[in-house]
């Protein structure tokens, strides 16, 4: 039998099954589908790591806040999962529930001038074309940035264009206890790579932007895809940032500066050509890229006294 489909727990001792003979939950009452240890390493770039001990995708916004709610009742850790772009989970993979807002209910994309409403599940480029071809700017340099709508708020996502955050006119989310709410700017806090929305789930967001001719839009959002492309490994999809960038510099000089381009640490090696991204081999795991991370973050501090913020979120 493979891992999706391995009944014992680590105990040994086989989990409770329903009527059907499947694996009982704490959720089979909600209406909701929950699978159990789901393998995480398809749901990131990286392609590694273990499984989720829960995982669902709830078809809208009344499931999803039932699934929260029985967790708070459970003392069940509950995460999020994007794109998977900056993800890194660690062997054990993680002992809660993982929510993927990849439904239709959470991806939705609404253009009322000079507004754009788009869910938390929505990937990030597909709104940037949606507000191009209304002539709406503002996203455009942020055509080359992966993931989604709620990943791209969480870590108020950006680049020499500017970031997400600054478009922002109010964010919907839900709170622990499954209610939602809506905060506008006077509730929000963005910073660079970092926003206050760490506490809550993402549902769904508000940009305000400006009008402009789609065209010179549209000229402007294929530069900035080309150039970003360029500044990025290609080839490969097993790969992630390392470090968020210091005011006024980029994590890859200093990556270079202090001549960690080089390093590798088992599977997992910094990618010479753009050297402010890991690349996980066929044989990596996570504590490689854990450790090469660290390697390289010591290495920049020892030789120019700067500490760099990791951009891998690790689980």
């Amino acid at each position: 039998m493979n891992k999706r489909g391995q009944a014992a727990t680590s105990s040994g001792a086989a989990p409770p099954v329903d009527g059907a003979g499947h694996a009982a939950t704490p959720f089979d009452d909600l209406g909701v589908a929950v699978s159990r240890r789901e393998p995480l390493a398809h749901h990131t770039w990286l392609g590694l790591g273990g499984e989720a001990k829960f995982f669902c995708e709830p078809v809208d916004v009344e499931a999803l806040a039932r699934v929260v709610r029985r967790c708070r009742e459970q003392g069940i850790p509950v995460k999020v999962i994007g794109g998977g772009s900056n993800v890194l989970v660690s062997a054990d993979g993680f002992t809660g529930m993982v929510v993927r807002l990849s439904a239709p209910a959470f991806c939705g994309i609404d253009v009322a001038a000079p507004s754009v409403r788009a869910g938390a599940g929505a990937k990030l480029v597909h709104v940037v074309s949606a507000a191009v071809q209304a002539g709406l700017s503002g996203l455009e340099t942020l055509v080359d940035v992966p993931g989604t709508v709620g990943g791209a708020l969480v870590g108020n996502a950006g680049g020499k264009g500017g970031d997400i955050g600054e478009l922002v006119a109010d964010v919907t989310v839900m709170l622990a206890d499954g209610t939602v709410e809506t905060r506008d700017v006077g509730r929000l806090a963005f910073e660079a790579r970092w926003s206050n929305l760490d506490d809550c789930i993402v549902l769904a967001c508000r940009l305000d932007l400006d009008a402009e001719p789609a065209h010179l839009l549209t000229k402007r959002m294929q530069k900035q895809w080309i150039v970003g492309r360029s500044e990025q490994p290609s080839g490969t999809r097993s790969v992630a940032m390392m470090f968020k960038d210091p005011l006024g510099m980029t994590a890859e000089s200093l990556v270079v500066q202090a001549g960690a381009r080089d390093l590798r640490v088992g599977g997992a090696a910094v990618y010479g050509p753009h050297a402010n991204y890991v690349v996980a081999g066929p044989q990596c795991t996570s504590q490689d890229v854990r450790t090469l991370v660290e390697q390289v973050r010591t290495r920049v501090r020892d030789a120019l006294g700067i500490d760099l913020t990791p951009q891998i979120e690790v689980w």
